[in-house]
């Protein structure tokens, strides 16, 4: 009890906090990563100028940074998402949106379909992050196009004395500032490629892990979950698949579950979702009776246009960060845990998974469970910005989930995974970063990164997060308060 008051009284604080200036605590989307710092809300492109030339910075977008590349301890944060920056205007000729540093991605999503019947071509589900935050991220859709930072045709910073800096894709310097993951900020504006609005037909299925290619087959974006604790060898998935409507055809559904069947499997359902979410130790065993069941189910739908959100929630009418029916209670873990992510070539995604089940199962004695699913987000095409997620090849989204508590487990999956996979490339929101990861990422983009961080912030005031300056070995730690106070720095 005292616990939910606490949480209660933290909330109403940073509700209070949001467009102040001055100290305060500033934490991710699920509270995992916060610290207490200096926060600035620049008015307008002149205040925030003026403000980066004043010290050691860092821009802040809004929460969904899990491990802090947007936050530094003990540095003044620029609240961008807060500020003032709401640029938003739309170019017919073009077919392309202007976005400012203040402009969330429900905004963005909101104004082009509002007033011009227009879309994004891909982006994340959740719509209170900056778009420009979520793109220097990394953050990702699936299907084609998956990586939000592969629309950008333009983008606007502020170097190290406030002077605006444009880059324009076929730049030199483009590939290396379209996602640079903190390295190169602010960002105050930057220009994004559109698409027209339009139906898909949505089709989402309970299966097995084999039927994967059977029941994928003709779709245009693919994400499919997988139950941890269910046959190791050919566990349960529930998948979600889109296609052009005059492509309905080639996407194969299990016939409809008779209907007994199909209640009792709803019925069953959702009574697992609740307990799965509250008692971890009930998750091994009530999967394996849903193994047991072989329970199948399948819907198809045309998703609404008008939709914000339709690559995870196809219903129509908006049910904003839920996910296909079938799948809704699994994916809710998002919020009730700690998440981790990381990319696998594409056609490694199912040994992947099968290996990550086998470590996990391994650790029940150690009381670590991972959460209800493995999610799996298929990107197949290939982006132009160097760090994007599937830059070289095709690559799969792995999301692992946990309590809070037992995070280190799932650093420990990931480190296993690279271990065996050497082309793993990390997501720079909800990766546990390290220096191993630069290989993937080619030490020579890397070098060429810095080179333009150092050409732009000579100054050295732009600050990176303890995780991306660790990584790139970059300068000592920045040092909080605990390690002030104990003489350490």
């Amino acid at each position: 009890m005292m616990g939910y008051y606490r949480r209660y009284c933290e909330r109403r604080a940073d509700a209070r906090a949001v467009g102040t200036n001055g100290k305060r605590w500033i934490r991710t989307w699920i509270n995992v990563f916060r610290t207490e710092t200096e926060a600035r809300v620049p008015q307008d492109e002149a205040q925030l100028a003026q403000l980066i030339c004043e010290g050691e910075f860092s821009c802040v977008g809004k929460s969904h940074s899990y491990n802090g590349v947007q936050v530094v301890p003990s540095v003044t944060a620029m609240m961008m998402r807060e500020g003032g920056l709401t640029t938003l205007a739309y170019d017919p000729a073009s077919e392309t949106v202007r976005v400012g540093a203040s402009v969330s991605v429900r905004d963005l999503k909101v104004y082009l379909r509002d007033e011009h019947r227009r879309g994004l071509y891909n982006a994340g589900n959740y719509m209170e992050q900056s778009v420009i935050g979520a793109l220097a991220t990394g953050t990702h859709g699936f299907g084609p196009r998956a990586v939000m930072a592969d629309a950008i045709v333009e983008l606007t910073f502020l170097d190290g004395s406030g002077q605006r800096v444009t880059l324009k894709r076929g730049d030199p310097e483009f590939a290396y500032v379209a996602l640079s993951f903190g390295t190169i900020a602010p960002i105050v504006e930057l220009v994004l490629e559109t698409k027209p609005l339009e139906s898909y037909v949505s089709v989402s299925s309970m299966s097995r892990l084999s039927k994967l290619d059977e029941l994928k087959q003709g779709a245009l974006a693919v994400n499919w979950a997988v139950m941890p604790y269910t046959n190791p060898e050919d566990p349960v998935i529930m998948l979600h698949a889109l296609a052009e409507c005059d492509q309905a055809g080639a996407i194969a559904t299990h016939p409809k579950a008779s209907g007994g069947s199909g209640k009792f499997a709803a019925w069953f359902l959702r009574r697992y979702y609740k307990l799965d979410r509250f008692l971890p130790k009930l998750r091994r065993p009530m999967q394996r009776i849903i193994d047991w069941l072989d329970l199948k189910q399948s819907e198809r739908v045309i998703t609404d246009p008008d939709d914000l959100d339709y690559l995870y929630d196809p219903q129509p009418g908006l049910k904003e960060n839920r996910a296909p029916s079938i799948t809704r209670g699994l994916f809710s873990t998002t919020y009730t845990g700690y998440n981790l992510a990381f990319f696998v070539p594409l056609e490694k995604a199912p040994a992947v998974v099968k290996f990550i089940i086998r470590e996990a199962d391994g650790l029940r004695d150690l009381g670590f469970f991972l959460k209800g699913i493995i999610s799996v987000r298929e990107m197949p095409g290939e982006a132009g910005p160097h760090f994007a997620a599937n830059a070289e090849r095709p690559m799969a989204a792995i999301d692992l989930f946990a309590d809070p508590r037992d995070y280190a487990w799932l650093e420990r999956i990931q480190r296993l995974v690279m271990h065996y996979e050497p082309d793993t490339r990390p997501h720079f929101g909800k990766s546990a970063l390290g220096p191993e990861f630069c290989k993937t990422l080619d030490t020579a983009h890397l070098a060429e990164l810095m080179r333009i961080h150092r050409r732009y912030y000579p100054q050295g005031q732009l600050m990176f997060s303890e995780r991306v300056r660790a990584m790139l070995d970059v300068g000592r730690p920045v040092a909080g308060v605990p390690a002030a106070d104990a003489g350490l720095a």
